[in-house]
């Protein structure tokens, strides 16, 4: 009793170690309405053999490169601005501009998923267009519900900690999340759980920023 009285009594200060993280926002309507146009247009090129998602139809958008660049890359100095992440890069002997340089969507369908995977370049984004579930009819539909570690239809990260240990971070974006940009490193390890819940496409746009070499 005595160790429990002096500890509470003790002043203790607590410490945490810096990381990076990602941020999250709102895409403007008029942007969300041109991406809506090209992402509809019947005629669109195949992107599978670039990219690492288990998806049948993934398809590169050309088109809304140019509409989304300057938004884009404001999120980019806004990360830069909070995570100070651009200071620690140190590839080019002059200074180079940043650039959206690709962009693609993802029409997911019920069970395909992508595996744990990084993009090249400096940062990554996903826009989620459409998600067709609610978190909690996904959960009572997946075949872990009965789980402790229920990730049916999350977008989740992976990062070491600082003791080395590998941390799962997820994120539980269902319908709400419609219309919502998470940007984040590009080298930064993540990955999109299966849905089981519903017949529809679960439909989302990324895109990766380099540098303007």
């Amino acid at each position: 009793m005595l160790g429990l009285y002096l500890l509470k009594k003790m002043k203790v200060n607590f410490n945490y170690f810096p990381n990076i993280g990602y941020i999250t926002a709102d895409v403007p309507s008029d942007l969300l309405l041109e991406l809506d146009k090209i992402i509809n247009e019947k005629e669109l090129e195949r992107y599978n053999k670039n990219l690492a998602g288990n998806i049948r139809k993934e398809f590169f958008i050309k088109k809304a490169i140019p509409i989304f660049q300057n938004y884009i890359l404001d999120l980019c100095l806004k990360y830069d601005d909070e995570f100070n992440y651009l200071k620690g890069i140190d590839v080019c002997t002059n200074d180079v501009p940043l650039i959206l340089h690709k962009m693609w969507v993802n029409f997911q369908e019920k069970h395909e998923f992508n595996p744990l995977h990084t993009h090249s370049g400096l940062f990554s984004f996903v826009i989620w267009i459409k998600i067709p579930f609610y978190n909690k009819d996904e959960k009572n539909s997946s075949p872990g519900k009965d789980s402790n570690h229920n990730l049916a239809g999350c977008f989740e990260f992976q990062y070491c900690n600082s003791l080395g240990s590998i941390i799962g971070h997820s994120i539980q974006a269902d319908k709400e999340w419609e219309g919502k940009i998470c940007l984040f490193p590009a080298n930064l390890n993540h990955s999109v759980y299966p849905f089981y819940s519903s017949n529809d496409y679960r439909i989302s746009v990324s895109g990766n920023v380099c540098l303007k070499t």
